[in-house]
């Protein structure tokens, strides 16, 4: 029956046939382990797709819905944050490996004649990868993903002449907008894939014809008498390579949690654009070729690097496969790729030591996770950056900087009449004013207290017991607290001020319950108040400010510390009990419930 049955399909499709051409194909020499990378390509553009037509079922390409369909994917489908992770990792594994590739075919000297058309094709599809690395970058609409791109476009509108006229055409306008992410979305998903799958095939009809190259130092006879099959001995060696690709790729997913989602794409921050690391070379090459050398970083480099890459096969003549008659190439080549190497490694190592990028990432980080903390209520119909509209800490900074900021610096920004907020009620904050009150961070020369002379672990209980009267303190230490209650309470600290009655009345600040909601809402309002600085007050009052802007603005200042808490007791209570989630303003809107995760 099941003879049958085969030779019924066979008399019909010729599927035996067409597998015995597809994988009857004899391996000269015998099969490698240095042939896998090719097949392992294959592999991950197979994976890529997959998780890509997964992801493409749930993604609403809109400017104002790109953002909640990625965050319903990662956060809300099952399994959708490994498969999202696949994805983007399994990018990064395909511009690895084609690396390599390219660099074993180089080595192997598979570029010289017969195979220049091979060659030159597989440039060409190492390009179109670089394409689906910069056009997915955008689709999620994050921050990351939105400044990261325009660095991109921006890069292309450098090119004399036609760059304006490229970049606008990417952009669907002279800005980013809907356009921008539909125009990337089609040429991610449509254009780029088909254009890849044309030059694929051709790349491996092309490397049908020609076969394997073998070892330069392999002898004739061993190249006749050793021939091993396609299928199954260089089949096997793809198949376990390619798993085990899998297996890391996997493994990196979990242990990374997947790929991160930044806070929406928000056009009127001015967040620090930074590409994926397979384009931080190119970046970093721009910081040297500023004002009219420009376009030496943009242009004109890049170009001779991928003209010299297309033009290999033609002025290496040399017949010899040997490297020690290549050496000329093989210092252009691996010159190349050293310089790549040392600018993407200058480039990660500036960024880890920038204060100014490290605060920049820090903040990212908290907008991140507060963007997802919101969108868990819901993501409005206008678009994901509408989250923080509602949103106590959002209103918080945004009263900040137009009120507090020209006095208060925080992270380096803002003026320096008046202690810098950085941390600000953080306990390296608190021990950094009581060791040194008069310091550049804190009052400076208007300043009239003393500092603290004690040992640094006294004084670190000082602090504990200062901040645990608040009631936000994370990670308490009930042993540091008493010691510090006795040394607060018995010490010199309580001649000036009044701890245990928040009406007492001395010479310096009440500090019962300092730095809570309730003392700082007292304090901002009225400084002046003889409880807090009296006469001697610089700072003025804020009492015009609403309950709703008063509660706002602490919630901010408690996000400036990592040892408090972040969610007021006022928000969780308001929280409202059911929401309704809109993607999409474009006729018909998907009503997404959250409540039930798919």
């Amino acid at each position: 029956m099941a003879n049958k049955i085969r030779e019924w399909i066979e008399d019909r499709t010729g599927l035996n046939k067409f597998l015995k051409v597809a994988l009857d194909e004899p391996v000269h020499g015998g099969a490698k382990w240095s042939y896998v990378f090719g097949s392992a390509l294959v592999f991950l553009f197979v994976l890529q797709a997959v998780t890509g037509i997964v992801m493409a079922s749930f993604y609403s390409p809109s400017s104002t819905s790109a953002w909640g369909s990625v965050y319903y994917i990662q956060e809300k489908t099952s399994f959708g944050w490994f498969v999202r992770g696949l994805h983007h990792y399994g990018s990064s594994a395909m511009i690895i490996v084609a690396i390599v590739h390219m660099f074993q075919v180089f080595i192997f000297g598979a570029y010289k004649k017969p195979r220049e058309l091979n060659w030159i094709s597989g440039v060409i599809l190492l390009l179109f990868l670089m394409g689906f690395g910069l056009t997915g970058y955008l689709l999620p609409w994050d921050q990351k993903g939105y400044w990261a791109t325009q660095v991109a476009t921006n890069i292309i509108g450098t090119i004399p002449v036609i760059g304006d006229y490229i970049k606008v055409l990417h952009q669907g306008g002279s800005d980013y907008g809907n356009f921008t992410l539909t125009r990337f979305y089609a040429l991610h998903v449509f254009l780029l894939p088909i254009s890849l799958l044309f030059f694929l095939g051709i790349h491996i009809a092309l490397f049908r014809k020609h076969g394997v190259t073998p070892y330069w130092k392999m002898k004739e006879d061993v190249l006749k008498n050793r021939v091993d099959p396609f299928w199954p001995d260089q089949v096997f060696k793809d198949i376990v390579f390619a798993m085990g690709i899998y297996a890391v790729l996997a493994g990196w997913v979990f242990w990374s949690g997947g790929a991160e989602l930044h806070a929406p794409a928000d056009p009127a921050s001015n967040f620090l654009a930074r590409p994926e690391w397979y384009f931080l070379f190119l970046f970093q090459l721009l910081k040297y070729c500023q004002g009219n050398l420009l376009i030496v970083g943009t242009v004109i480099i890049p170009t001779l690097a991928i003209i010299f890459l297309f033009v290999l096969p033609f002025i290496d003549r040399n017949t010899s496969r040997y490297p020690s008659k290549r050496i000329p190439f093989f210092s252009a080549v691996f010159s190349g790729l050293a310089g790549i190497v040392v600018l993407t490694v200058i480039s990660i190592v500036h960024d880890n030591h920038d204060i100014h990028i490290l605060h920049q990432k820090e903040d990212s980080e908290h907008q991140s996770a507060r963007a997802m903390k919101l969108a868990a209520k819901g993501v409005p119909p206008g678009g994901g950056n509408l989250i923080f509209l509602n949103d106590p800490i959002y209103l918080g900074e945004k009263i900040f900087k137009e009120s507090c900021i020209g006095c208060h610096m925080v992270k380096g920004q803002g003026g320096d009449t008046a202690p810098d907020f950085t941390d600000f009620g953080s306990r390296e904050w608190v021990v950094g004013l009581l060791k040194d009150p008069k310091g550049a961070k804190y009052f400076k020369e208007s300043g009239t207290m003393p500092p603290v002379k004690l040992p640094d672990e006294s004084i670190f209980d000082m602090t504990e017991f200062l901040l645990s009267q608040s009631g936000e303190l994370l990670n308490k230490n009930i042993d540091s607290i008493e010691r510090g209650k006795g040394l607060v309470l018995k010490g010199n600290c309580a001649i000036c001020h009044p701890i245990g009655d928040k009406d007492a009345k001395r010479i310096a600040p009440n500090l019962t319950d300092y730095l809570s909601e309730t003392w700082l809402k007292e304090f901002i309002k009225n400084p002046s108040d003889p409880k807090f600085y009296g006469t001697k007050n610089k700072m003025p009052g804020f009492d015009r400010l609403t309950d709703k802007e008063m509660e706002a603005l602490i919630q901010y200042l408690f996000t400036l510390s990592k040892d408090r808490t972040l969610i007021s007791r006022n928000e969780t209570s308001s929280q409202p009990k059911k929401r309704t989630y809109i993607f999409g303003l474009s006729f018909p809107r998907t009503m997404i419930d959250f409540k039930h995760n798919s």
